[in-house]
């Protein structure tokens, strides 16, 4: 079968506030190569086309013009309206062709999003590789999918949820991305990301352990990993067939298993392969033997999602951490000369404004290399997503579209804040963490590589639009309480 694999259009404006556009950029979609693979390898052509490339007509023209028998679209909530377009789009130009889609979005609400469009054969449930393997060659047969665990599919004019699919047990019978496929060189990281390029991202392991309040867990509670050597396989392949300097880890709870990443710096340094990477860590699962490992294999930057400066928060969102744990992972991480990434949020559920300024202080105290601030968002199939659908914790928007991190409102709106308290946090703190001299001068003391000027340079212009957004905010509300 001819099958293409779309990410529907997309831009920054579709998912960036506009004072962090210029410094947003695209990696491709992990999920979707690992699928591309796996069917390629069943014996299918696949086209693989990316969003941000190209306008829905473009995608729509390219699609028609492969002949592609069935289309394959990646939906996360916050893109369905894009990818619905998309999807009657190809569908009315060519009713033929089978429709299915996957990815967190789709395994959130599969029936919210069958039952909004006509267009649609069938949804992929969880992890898609081999559901989608078996369904192409089910729809290639002619026979029914009905039998195939992971789907929600129509049927004599219902809807019919197939049994669950099980987690892929054995990561290494995935063959690698199919990044071959994909138009590497016209992708891009976001430039807080990464210290240089070519970099490429990976999965060493799938699954996270952690029961947080904000996370949707598509790959399940129980972690697993894959074997060092075929992960050091792919570096090598990368290193080889693009010049990869860097690799960035996606996976939610790298060091879960310290034999394994022990195992895998031993792989990396027994190879002699020069790159360097990031990955994303408990602050409880690190020690300093662990990092001092690390950091001689390669490792520069760990990202801890610390979330909050305030003790009753983190136990709101159920991290199961402390900020004492968080004060000595960070503390330990700098202390053998890896930098750290931390991540906070804004909003949580019976957060004040003056419990955010806190949080703001506690970054500072923690000195990370870089830092993001977010409003906390119910993504769907989340506890806090349930809990707000009971009419718990908060507000929030029902438009799908207005459910990202990134947009210049926030989605949710907690009891005890407002969305203006929430995003003046936000812009506070940016301010107060990067204007700070002592701050300013060890970022241009260690500054990697001319990728990170760049990054520099775009994330000031950020800044400044942040303080000319404070300082009118301020103005609004002076003029407001004049006249009050």
């Amino acid at each position: 079968m001819r099958i293409a694999l779309v990410v529907p259009p997309w831009g920054p404006d579709d998912i960036r506030a506009k004072d962090t556009r210029g410094i947003s950029g695209c990696w491709p979609t992990p999920g979707l190569q690992y699928v591309a693979a796996v069917l390629r390898d069943a014996g299918h052509e696949i086209l693989f086309l990316e969003g941000f490339f190209y306008t829905n007509e473009e995608m729509k023209r390219k699609t028609l013009e492969f002949n592609a028998d069935a289309l394959g679209v990646y939906v996360i909530s916050l893109l369905w309206d894009k990818a619905k377009q998309f999807i009657e789009d190809v569908k009315e130009a060519n009713p033929t062709i089978y429709t299915f889609i996957g990815g967190h979005g789709a395994t959130a609400m599969p029936e919210t999003l069958m039952n909004d469009t006509e267009s649609l054969d069938a949804i992929v449930i969880g992890e898609g590789e081999i559901t989608s393997r078996e369904l192409m060659a089910a729809i290639e047969e002619g026979s029914s999918p009905g039998n195939i665990k992971g789907l929600l599919i129509k049927e004599n004019g219902r809807l019919l949820r197939t049994p669950p699919r099980p987690i892929l047990d054995n990561l290494d019978e995935l063959p690698f991305p199919a990044v071959d496929l994909c138009e590497m060189d016209r992708y891009y990281p976001s430039f807080e990301q990464v210290s240089t390029v070519p970099a490429m991202q990976m999965l060493a392991s799938r699954g996270c352990d952690g029961s947080c309040l904000y996370c949707y867990k598509m790959y399940g509670k129980r972690i697993r990993l894959r074997s060092p050597s075929l992960i050091v396989d792919e570096i090598e392949y990368y290193k080889n067939e693009y010049g990869v300097r860097e690799i960035k880890f996606w996976d939610e709870h790298f060091t879960f298993s310290h034999e394994h990443v022990y195992g895998f710096c031993n792989e990396l340094m027994e190879r002699g392969l020069k790159v360097r990477w990031w990955v994303s860590c408990r602050a409880d699962s690190v020690d300093r033997p662990l990092l001092k490992a690390m950091k001689k294999a390669g490792c520069w930057c760990i990202n801890y999602g610390v979330e909050s400066g305030v003790q009753k928060h983190l136990d709101t969102l159920m991290k199961n951490e402390t900020l004492d744990q968080i004060r000595e992972a960070v503390r330990l991480t700098h202390s053998v000369g890896i930098k750290t990434h931390t991540t906070y949020i804004f909003g949580i559920p019976g957060e004040t404004f003056e419990d955010g300024l806190k949080t703001i202080e506690f970054a500072k105290e923690l000195g990370s290399f870089t830092v993001e601030f977010f409003p906390i968002t119910p993504f769907p199939g989340t506890p806090l997503y349930k809990g707000v659908m009971k009419g718990l914790f908060g507000t929030m928007s029902e438009n799908l579209s207005d459910q990202g991190m990134l947009l210049d409102r926030p989605c949710f709106v907690p009891f005890s804040m407002t969305a203006d308290e929430i995003m003046e946090l936000r812009r506070l703190a940016y301010i107060k963490y990067f204007f700070r001299p002592k701050f300013l001068f060890y970022r241009l003391m260690n500054i990697m590589s001319p990728f990170q000027v760049r990054a520099m340079w775009s994330g000031a212009k950020s800044l400044l639009q942040m303080v000319g957004e404070q300082i009118s905010a301020l103005w609004k509300k002076t003029i407001n309480r004049s006249q009050s």
